[in-house]
């Protein structure tokens, strides 16, 4: 089966880390395998202020460049304890443009013994554009990638990357401009977007939108909305409610008037800067949607082709596969799970993809050493937070509800919040699949080996068949018999039960 062998490319499974050396903060990422999981076991950011006042020096600022050396030292030591041998850094904006980069640069490159890799503005808008590809299930539009030092711009389509730009407006810089220019940021943010003549002439549904200020932003959104799912790896506003949004935190006295002081903490002073340039390109785009992604050009720096292409064609998958080994599944239950299900369900359906079944069949079938009480509840927010990057927050939901049926009847119900986030035929679709892993939980009880002796189709539109041989006739108990007719009922069929010679 096509699943199981590109699910067992276990060669390629490895710790990896990358250092970014940015213009405001560093950053180390460690990944228990990038392959498998692309959601760090390690994040830690250190705020430098290397590129503070380059503007005005042409120089990396002092006491940064001296702060940042004691960092990457305490960062080699963690690399070592944790005996990570692959890695990578990178640097960018404030290292490409600086004097006297050179000088720390052998410093740095003298911690580690190892060469450290300056990008390129194309680079970065390259490599920001593929961790947004490798973060979602498809990309068209535009990655948008803001930094202390630049902005840097890809255009995507059919995660293909067609055009890259960098331009020199990242939020430390434009902070950092000398006061005569304050009132001018949003000209000199107007000037050099506008110059960007495929950004005006292409037509572009969504905008990706990465970088720590604007995640702040996405935050202060989630927290002034009380949206029920506080992720913010595909959360997505309208075009219009960003360009809105944006407007209303244009300066830190507004900010404060929409008691989100809080929420921006450390950015705050960043966050008007960041509105500016995200009104600019909303009114120039004119998008459908804006989408915050937490992958970016870390990510997208670790990725190389032959990783992409992995990643591309079966990364949810190949973390289904990585999870279910770590928490024990070392028989591949799951798989034997979703081959019992899978024909029972249309390929084709908009409520419940596919794409979603196998990762059903493996998430809900964790119950983490739950106790029973509560069990339902507490699988489903375990799924709906789980640390998958492919997942919409709408997948999302899907998973825990499918989960949560699994673990109780379909007459109860989670956190209302979350299930209005869908509509009526999505609930139904959870509603059967949950039905049918519940089914499946009452099969397996006894031994999962019986999903290889038991058929179960629908035979038309009539009724739902579990076919057995008179062998194993001892697996259908009362259980069984009782949740065949829950999930036929959520079916609109009869349950009906064929045993064979």
């Amino acid at each position: 089966m096509i699943i199981e062998k590109a699910l067992k490319q276990k060669n390629l499974i490895s710790k990896e880390a990358i250092i970014d050396l940015g213009s405001n903060s560093i950053r180390m990422l460690i990944y228990e395998s990038i392959l498998n999981s692309q959601i760090p076991i390690f994040n830690e950011k250190a705020v430098c202020g290397l590129g503070k006042n380059l503007d005005k020096t042409g120089k990396l600022d002092p006491k940064g460049s001296v702060f940042a050396l004691s960092v990457l030292q305490r960062f080699k030591r963690i690399l070592n304890n944790l005996k990570v041998t692959k890695y990578k850094i990178i640097g960018t904006a404030a290292l490409r443009e600086a004097t006297d980069a050179k000088h720390f640069i052998l410093k740095a490159q003298k911690i580690f013994n190892k060469k450290i890799e300056i990008l390129s503005g194309n680079e970065e808008a390259q490599n920001s554009a593929l961790g947004v590809i490798i973060g979602f299930q498809k990309v068209n539009g535009i990655v948008a990638d803001l930094g202390g030092g630049s902005l840097d711009i890809a255009r995507v389509e059919k995660n293909k990357i067609l055009e890259t730009i960098s331009l020199p407006l990242g939020v430390l810089r434009l902070y950092n401009q000398p006061k005569s220019n304050k009132n001018k940021i949003n000209k000199i943010i107007s000037f050099f977007l506008n110059k960007v003549e495929w950004l005006r002439k292409n037509k572009i549904k969504n905008i990706y939108l990465c970088g720590g200020t604007w995640r702040t932003m996405f935050n202060a959104h989630i927290v002034k909305t009380n949206y029920p799912l506080p992720i913010l790896h595909q959360y997505k506003l309208s075009g219009s409610e960003a360009l809105k949004f944006s407007s209303r935190l244009s300066s830190v006295k507004s900010i404060k008037a929409e008691k989100l002081s809080n929420v921006t903490k450390s950015r705050t002073n960043y966050v008007p800067i960041a509105s500016y340039i995200l009104s600019t390109l909303i009114k120039i785009c004119d998008p459908t949607n804006v989408y915050c992604s937490l992958s970016g050009v870390r990510e997208g720096s670790l990725i190389n082709k032959k990783y992409l292409s992995i990643l591309q064609n079966n990364s949810l998958n190949r973390f289904v596969h990585f999870i279910a080994l770590k928490k024990g599944d070392f028989a591949e239950n799951y798989l034997k799970l979703y081959n019992f299900l899978k024909n029972i369900f249309p390929k084709d359906s908009n409520a419940f993809p596919t794409r979603l079944l196998l990762p059903a069949c493996s998430l809900s079938n964790f119950d983490w050493g739950l106790g029973a009480y509560q069990r339902a509840e507490l699988v489903f927010q375990e799924v709906i937070n789980s640390p998958i990057l492919k997942l919409s927050h709408i997948d999302r939901i899907k998973l825990g509800l499918v989960s949560f049926w699994r673990y109780c009847s379909t007459k109860y119900y989670p956190d209302l919040e979350f299930v209005k986030l869908l509509n009526n035929e999505e609930i139904f679709a959870c509603r059967q699949i949950g039905a049918a892993l519940r089914l499946a939980s009452s099969i397996s009880v006894i031994s999962s080996i019986f999903f290889d002796k038991i058929k179960i189709y629908k035979d038309g539109n009539k009724n739902l068949v579990l076919k057995i041989s008179n062998k194993y006739s001892q697996v259908i108990s009362n259980q069984v018999q009782k949740r065949l007719k829950s999930l036929a009922d959520e079916m609109n069929l009869k349950s009906k039960i064929v045993y064979s010679n």
